[in-house]
Order: C-alpha cells, then structure tokens, then sequence
C-alpha cells in the first residue's frame, strides 16, 4: 500500500531484553499454595482429612504456624467424629451422599478460610501446587485410611462373622 512502511520479515522483533524479569510479587508468599478446588478434589477422593492436610499445608506456606498447629488438630478430631458417626449409621442409611456433603461443606470452609489470599497469591503471580502431589497425598490418605479400618474391623471381630 501507498504511504505505509514496508515490513521486514526479517528484523528481530523488537522488545526491551533488559527489562527486569517477571516474577512473584511483594503480595505472593514465597512457597507454593493448594487451591481450594484442589482441597476438594483431595476431600472427594480421599477423605476430609487429606484436604485438612492441605489446609494445614497452605498455612504454614503462609507462614501461619499456629493456625497451621490448630487446623491440624480441630481437623483430625472433626475426621474422627465424622468416621465414628459413619461407622455407627445403621445400614439402610447410605453413606456416599452424607460423604460428598461433607466434602463440599469442607470446600466452602476451605474457601472462606484461604480462597482470597490464594487468589491474592495467584494474582500477584505465585505458584500453585502440583496437582500431583495433591494426587499422592489424596492416595496416601485413603490408604492409610482403608489400613485403619481394615485394622477396626478385624480387631472387633467383624471379619469372623462374614466367615
């Protein structure tokens, strides 16, 4: 076209190298933090204590022992109250929807706890954990927790009366 400068195809592009690079911002905590959809996933697929040790985990990546030290302990005595209430529940009740309400009712706590400084940490360019390691804590979770009841049963005799 007429009056416009012709365009080289060849030319470096043209950006300023000697900028500082961009990284985490003042508002980003320095290490990793679980999303709350992440705690989630690990409350669904393992138990409501993995998301609490994800919970706990984000606490003290924002360098919040105490909370981390107290989530750690109100987590676990909520997880044995809640596995004492399934175990007593008479049969006919069934167990997978009361399971998924807690879990969605642990998400809710999650996210009213962590979800803005995570999404203050996301915006200011911190990282998110791995959904891996969400992964091997959920599975190491539910293995630990399969073991445990495994060891209830046989010890209260539940397994002779099937034989």
């Amino acid at each position: 076209m007429a009056g416009e400068p012709p365009i080289n195809p060849y030319a470096p592009p043209a950006s300023d190298v000697d900028s500082v690079p961009a990284g985490p911002a003042e508002d980003a905590f320095p290490k990793p933090l679980f999303s709350p959809r992440q705690m989630l996933a690990a409350a669904v697929f393992g138990s409501v204590f993995a998301g609490v040790i994800l919970l706990q985990a984000n606490y003290r990546a924002m360098a919040r022992r105490g909370d981390a030290n107290r989530t750690l302990l109100l987590g676990a005595l909520a997880s044995v109250a809640f596995f004492a209430l399934m175990y007593f529940l008479p049969e006919k009740v069934p167990t997978t929807p009361i399971s998924i309400a807690a879990a969605l009712a642990f998400y809710k706590l999650a996210d009213t706890m962590q979800g803005a400084a995570f999404s203050r940490h996301r915006a200011a360019q911190g990282e998110r954990q791995s959904n891996w390691l969400v992964f091997g804590i959920t599975l190491g979770t539910a293995v630990v927790l399969l073991v445990s009841i495994f060891l209830l049963v046989f010890a209260s005799g539940g397994l002779n009366d099937a034989v």
